[in-house]
C-alpha cells in the first residue's frame, strides 16, 4: 500500500468517490430496470392473449357468432383497446387469431405487435 500524500489542503483521501461512481452507473441502471420491468408487463399481456384466444375458439367452436365473440373477447380485453381478431374454420378446428399492438413505456408508441393464435376442436365431430 502507498503511503498517503500530503498536499496543501491536508491529506488526500477517496472521499466522495463512491458517490461520484453511484451517480454514473444511476442511469443505466434505471434503465435496466425500466426494461426489465417492460419485459414482465409485456409478457403479462401476451399470457392475457393466450387466455382470450383460447376461450374466444372454444366459442367459436360452440358455435357461437362471431358478433358474440368479438363482444365477450372486449369484455375480457376490457382494459386493453385496440386488439384484432380473425376467425378460421378448418375441417375439424375452429381457430381464432387475436393480435394487439403494445409500446413499452419510454421506448415508443405501438413497439411491439404480440399475436397468439388458438384452435378448439368444432362440436359435433
Amino acid at each position: 500500500m502507498l503511503p498517503r500524500q500530503r498536499n496543501r489542503f491536508g491529506w488526500h483521501s477517496e472521499r466522495g468517490s463512491v458517490t461520484a461512481e453511484l451517480a454514473i452507473a444511476m442511469p443505466a441502471v434505471s434503465l435496466i430496470i425500466g426494461i426489465t420491468l417492460g419485459a414482465f408487463a409485456l409478457q403479462v399481456d401476451r399470457m392475457k392473449l393466450v387466455d382470450v384466444a383460447a376461450t374466444s375458439a372454444r366459442a367459436l367452436a360452440r358455435g357461437e357468432t362471431e358478433e358474440s365473440i368479438r363482444q365477450l373477447a372486449s369484455q375480457m380485453l376490457a382494459q386493453q383497446p385496440g386488439f384484432d381478431l380473425q376467425f378460421a374454420i378448418q375441417e375439424t378446428l375452429a381457430c381464432v387469431t387475436l393480435s394487439k399492438e403494445i409500446s413499452i413505456a419510454g421506448l415508443g408508441a405501438n413497439m411491439f405487435q404480440l399475436a397468439e393464435t388458438s384452435c378448439a376442436r368444432k362440436m359435433g365431430l
